[in-house]
């Protein structure tokens, strides 16, 4: 009450103004703190890169590639030219392939000539990137001043296609083939975890394309398989009631006859069968 009376001022807005000063003081004194510390460098915004619009039309692409059953020379040059667009520091890639039981690698697929060129030195001394990962089912990324001292050739051969850093993964491609897929860049920045997985799901989806595949092929070959043993079947059952109905014996007998007609004549049991009902067709037409 005192304090209200001595600033001539009614108690409410002497606690307004109180509260007024209260605050400014506060806001002068952080502000106060602020201009003090040593000014720092604005910080430079972090790039996503990965959410960029290429990246995903990239993906688009490629869905569209292995949705159309493309065969598998089109599925591993869309597996190059995608993963050089979906990465955003990928320059080139390639696609080697690898048979088991043979000593010469090829490069399946390229986005770039000079692709052959890196790769070709690396089959010629069966050693690199590219055949590690396909040999050991590891992912193996470097920059290419680093990697020197492991694979003298491949270094200098991607040296003078202007090659600083590399990213092979490997391939699952089937039971008689290893493979990977090898991605290099003029800058040296090198690849990072990041990209690996991409990489990984771009691998990912061709090796369930190429399975898918080979399956339904088997499958649709299976089908055949079944259809044509149906038929054999049919005729063979038609030809026993033949016998049958001819010599008045049993179905068992029936079928012990054409065995045994069979081995006389050294032809098949469904051979002799189709003849049989086709004689008697004939005879009825």
């Amino acid at each position: 009450m005192t304090d209200s009376i001595s600033s001539g001022l009614p108690p409410d807005e002497h606690s307004t103004a109180a509260t007024l000063a209260a605050a400014t003081a506060f806001d002068d004194e952080i502000a106060g703190a602020l201009s003090s510390r040593p000014t720092r460098a604005t910080p430079t915004p972090i790039t996503m890169r990965y959410f960029a619009a290429d990246t995903f039309d990239a993906l688009d692409v490629f869905r569209e590639i292995l949705l159309s059953h493309s065969r598998f020379q089109a599925l591993l040059q869309g597996l190059c030219d995608q993963a050089v667009a979906a990465l955003p520091g990928a320059d080139m890639a390639g696609v080697t392939l690898l048979h088991h039981d043979a000593a010469n690698p090829e490069t399946a697929a390229r986005s770039d000539s000079r692709v052959s060129d890196i790769e070709a030195d690396q089959y010629r001394v069966n050693e690199g990137p590219c055949l590690e990962a396909a040999r050991t089912g590891r992912i193996v990324r470097d920059r290419v001043e680093e990697a020197a001292s492991r694979w003298p050739l491949f270094a200098a051969a991607a040296t003078d296609a202007g090659v600083r850093s590399f990213l092979s993964a490997p391939l699952d491609v089937d039971s008689e083939h290893a493979g990977s897929l090898n991605i290099y860049s003029v800058g040296d920045h090198g690849f990072s975890d990041i990209d690996e997985v991409l990489v990984k799901v771009l691998v990912t989806a061709v090796e369930v394309a190429v399975w898918e595949s080979r399956h339904t092929a088997e499958a649709r070959e299976e089908s055949g398989n079944l259809r044509r043993a149906m038929e054999t079947r049919a005729c063979i059952e038609q030809a026993k009631g033949i016998v049958m109905a001819v010599r008045g014996i049993t179905a068992d007998a029936a079928f012990a006859a054409l065995v045994e007609q069979s081995q006389r004549e050294n032809v098949r049991v469904s051979v002799l069968a189709e003849r049989t009902v086709s004689s008697v067709v004939a005879v009825a037409q």
